[in-house]
């Protein structure tokens, strides 16, 4: 197996080793090329409507979903299985015709930085000792009360054990802290737009402790450690280790069958 060369880690990618590390390595040692999941373009897609909205909220949300999702589905190599763009589209504008999900977005107040700019897609770079390089990410939006957010689409509702339990704020809290942003108290804000017959928004508000930054170095120096040594092992066991959930799957069950 060919040696690691990163420039940082983020999230995702933490979350991908410590479901699978053999998933890990077809993506980021092998770099095994596959399709793009419908879902990651919808989420995406979704992110951008919602941040065009935020900087401008007289623009035209209908008008702005056909446009970041047409340049989205645009993307080579989309895995569109039973989906169509035409399909997909529509979804959107499913979830944009209901009055909640619509008035939720377009009354969403940023904060504002010094250029009087929206603060949304904020790069944020965390440090982490025994680490040495940074774990990346963007916060998708923080609003006027300085309480970082996150915009998901999901297919079921959540419950608040989930968004707790969830890695990704830790790391954007504990980077914002350490670059100075320290008006947060420790707040993350999900929003989460439930595509069910009749669609929901969910707006899930929790607070960390400062003391699990030290539980987020120690698991993220695991993770580095072990990535370091080229610990690289199938987890059967894991929710990803499907034909449906993971794209490396049947590359990796190959070998063996």
């Amino acid at each position: 197996m060919r040696s690691v060369e990163l420039d940082h880690l983020s999230y995702s990618s933490i979350s991908l080793w410590q479901s699978c590390s053999r998933a890990w390595a077809f993506r980021y040692v092998e770099k095994v090329a596959v399709p793009t999941a419908t879902a990651l373009i919808f989420g995406s897609a979704w992110h951008d409507t919602i941040e065009a909205a935020v900087a401008n909220p007289l623009v035209n949300i209908g008008a702005i979903w056909s446009e970041k999702w047409a340049a989205r589905a645009a993307q080579p190599n989309i895995e569109w299985a039973a989906e169509t763009p035409e399909s997909l589209h529509n979804e959107g504008m499913r979830l944009l015709s209901d009055a909640t999900v619509r008035e939720t977005i377009l009354n969403l107040k940023p904060l504002y930085d010094e250029e009087e700019r929206p603060v949304v897609e904020r790069k944020v770079s965390l440090s982490v000792p025994g680490v040495s390089i940074p774990i990346i990410g963007y916060v998708d939006m923080i609003a006027w009360d300085c309480v970082p957010c996150d915009f998901k689409t999901s297919a079921r509702s959540w419950d608040n054990g989930r968004a707790a339990g969830e890695l990704q704020p830790l790391i954007y809290l504990a980077a914002l802290n350490q670059e100075g942003f320290t008006a947060h108290d420790w707040k993350f804000r999900h929003l989460v737009f439930v595509k069910t017959k009749k669609p929901q928004v969910q707006v899930i508000e929790h607070a960390h402790r400062p003391l699990e930054a030290f539980w987020l170095f120690d698991t993220i120096k695991n993770v580095w450690q072990a990535i370091q040594a080229g610990v690289f092992t199938e987890n059967p066991s894991s929710w990803r280790c499907n034909a449906q959930y993971c794209e490396y799957y049947a590359r990796c069950r190959g070998r063996y069958g």
